[in-house]
């Protein structure tokens, strides 16, 4: 009998691999669909549209995006593709190469992660 073993997907092959379909991150070398709440929906974009509301409001030279992915490391040494709810970036980094995918390898100015706890038999999102 054979065994056969899944080659865990390195970063670079979780975007050319990324479906059309969905949100989805790379957790252990696999692709995982990550499915929010309604309600966890809106408190992003909440913070989203207030993040982006003060950046132009103070000229700055930010970007506020939803969609943009990050390779990270943990501390045991594997790769993770991550992207948070809310990220605030350079602009200048993010309009550095237009035709580029959403996956920045320079460190950004923000990332924000809604969190859900279960209370009262309701998920509430903060």
């Amino acid at each position: 009998m054979k065994t056969y073993i899944k080659q865990k997907l390195t970063f670079e092959q979780f975007l050319e691999q990324y479906p059309d379909e969905g949100f989805y991150e790379l957790i252990d070398g696999e692709i995982v669909e990550v499915r929010p709440t309604r309600n966890h929906d809106d408190v992003a974009n909440y913070v989203l549209f207030s993040f982006n509301d003060e950046i132009r409001r103070l000229n700055l030279n930010y970007v506020v995006k939803n969609i943009a992915m990050f390779r990270t490391i943990t501390s045991e040494g594997k790769e993770r593709g991550r992207k948070p709810d809310v990220s605030v970036i350079n602009k200048d980094v993010w309009r550095s190469n237009r035709s580029d995918y959403s996956a920045p390898v320079e460190p950004i100015q923000l990332a924000v992660e809604i969190t859900s706890t279960f209370r009262d038999s309701r998920i509430l999102d903060y």
